[in-house]
Formats: C-alpha cells, structure tokens, sequence
C-alpha cells in the first residue's frame, strides 16, 4: 500500500469496472513492463527461489497460511495475480493454478510465466476474469488465494461470497485485506492526507486516489476504489466461512509522510534490499528493520486472513 503525496484528483463520479481495468493497466505499465519484457526461464527460476526466501523471511501469507509443501496436486486459484510471481512459485510446488485478473495485460503476463516453466507449470492457466462473477462452477478449487486485491472490488462482499462458492467444502481461503486499525490508516493517511490535507472531504475515493501507485511512470490515472477493515468488519465478510484466523503484518517507516523518504534512505544504507521483490513489485524490497517487523504483528496494514467452507449446508 504506497502512499502518493504528490498527485491531487478532482472529484470523480462513482467509479465502474472500467475504471478499475484503466488504472491496474496503467500500473502495470509502470511497476512490470520492464522486468517481464525478455524474461528467460532461468531468470524466472532464479526471481522464484529469491522470492520464496523473502515471503519466509517476512513470514508472509504465501508461505505460512498456504504451505508451499502441501500444493502438488492441490487446485488453487489466484484472485488477482498481478505480473504471476505467486501463482507461478505456487505452481512449482506442483499446485495446478488458475490465475484470474480483471486487467488483460496482467493475465498475460501470468501465461507467460507460466510458458517459461512448461512441464513445471502443467495444467495451469491465466484468464481475465471478474471477482464479483467467477466463472467456475460451485466447489471447483481447493484453495482460493488473492493476495490485497478483493478490497479494491466494487463489492467486496460478493467477491467474498464468489470465493466461498467456487471452493469445495473443507476448502480454504487465504486472504489479504487491508487493515484499518493500522497506523498506515489512521495516522499516514487519514490524518496526514484525508484530514491535513483535506482530501477526505466530499470525496467518497480519497483513499484510493491517495494510495497504490508505484514505478517508474508519473501518475496520470486514479486509483478508484481502495478500502481498509476492521477485526470485526473482517468476521462480517467471512460470517459464511469456518476456522476464521486472522493476523496483522506489514510496517514500514518509510510510508511515513515526508519524513519517510529520508528514513528509506537509511533504511537501504542499513539494512539493504531483498531481489525477491523483483516479481511482485517490480524492484527489490528494502529490507526492514527488526523494530518494523515487530511493529507490523501490532500495527500493520494488512490482515493475513484464513478460513475454511464448511462441510456440509449450501454451497
């Protein structure tokens, strides 16, 4: 979740899906066109081992709430892939993954990952496709797994329901969504950018023009939709599932108004960046320091979401 202290936007009307294709496309452009453009496998291979050494040392989601060893032969589905770095480290671990993407351009880009690994990638596939409307019949996937990508839907709330109807009972989801108690909410941006300097006012988007924008492209297309939940907001949208786990991670100094951008310069000097970044991000991750790590576990911006399709009942 970056913050875009620069760019302002004039109040638009409701946004619509394809606002939302407009601005992930532009994003795209920016964050991956240059990494994916002559990508080799062995670059692949190599961005894929360095990017499964970063998730375990931040103990993200995609390795602790989905346990690469338990995938080969599992059917997952990834909501919302981005340039595939997940989805293609999942299926090297034997998963047999669909990956759907609203933005053509980034379902592409999975596909062809997904050439470069041939027989490790066997039986998987990348489509554009509608979170609020997939198209796969009820309990197709054993896991269904998207990471911060369902709060930035029209309706998060039957993109939810839509995951909890394509898996098979006893599946289980492995979510992210943005956490709203957070200090990257409550202090970076809505006092800082809704309060301070007045972008809450009268606009029912500010958090969305404020925040996801990254790369090497100024900004020029807003961000329509971006929203943050509470612990409890999180147990509504989830009321139909079982096993409900939820935990905070992510923090970043550097995120910061003004004062971070000198920090994340000392932040690399110290502490350095990780390669592992590349694939998702589009440049590598800098590293951050053991006082943010355990910051995030209190106060980080996202929630690292489990929860399984009950046995039994309606599909």
């Amino acid at each position: 979740m970056t913050l875009d202290t620069t760019t302002r936007h004039a109040p638009a009307a409701e946004p619509d899906k394809g606002d939302i294709q407009k601005f992930w496309k532009a994003l795209y452009d920016s964050l991956y066109e240059d990494v994916d453009r002559g990508l080799t496998r062995d670059a692949l291979w190599r961005g894929l081992e360095q990017l499964e050494d970063m998730f375990r040392f931040r103990d993200h989601m995609s390795v602790r709430e989905m346990p690469l060893h338990d995938l080969a032969g599992k059917r997952v589905l990834e909501i919302g892939p981005g340039a595939g770095g997940h989805s293609a480290l999942f299926a090297r671990y034997g998963a047999r993954m669909t990956s759907l993407d609203l933005t053509f351009d980034r379902a592409r880009s999975v596909a062809r990952k997904f050439d470069l690994m041939g027989a490790d990638a066997t039986g998987c596939h990348a489509l554009q496709g509608d979170a609020e409307n997939l198209p796969f019949a009820d309990g197709t996937f054993d896991i269904v797994y998207s990471n911060g990508v369902l709060h930035h839907t029209l309706d998060t709330g039957r993109a939810v329901d839509e995951v909890r109807r394509v898996l098979a009972p006893g599946g289980r989801a492995v979510i992210m969504l943005y956490c709203k108690s957070s200090w990257h909410y409550w202090i970076n941006m809505f006092l800082v950018v809704g309060l301070l300097k007045g972008r809450a006012f009268g606009d029912p988007n500010w958090l969305g023009k404020a925040t996801e924008w990254g790369g090497r492209h100024a900004q020029s297309v807003a961000n329509p939709i971006t929203r943050c939940y509470t612990r409890r907001g999180i147990a509504r949208l989830f009321g139909g599932f079982t096993g409900l786990t939820m935990r905070k991670a992510e923090f970043y100094f550097y995120l910061i108004p003004k004062l971070g951008r000198l920090y994340r310069r000392f932040q690399v000097k110290r502490y350095g960046t990780h390669p592992g970044g590349i694939l998702v991000y589009g440049e590598p991750w800098p590293i951050w320091s053991p006082l943010e790590a355990w910051l995030g576990r209190v106060m980080g911006f996202c929630w690292y979401i489990k929860a399984e399709k009950p046995v039994g009942g309606t599909p």
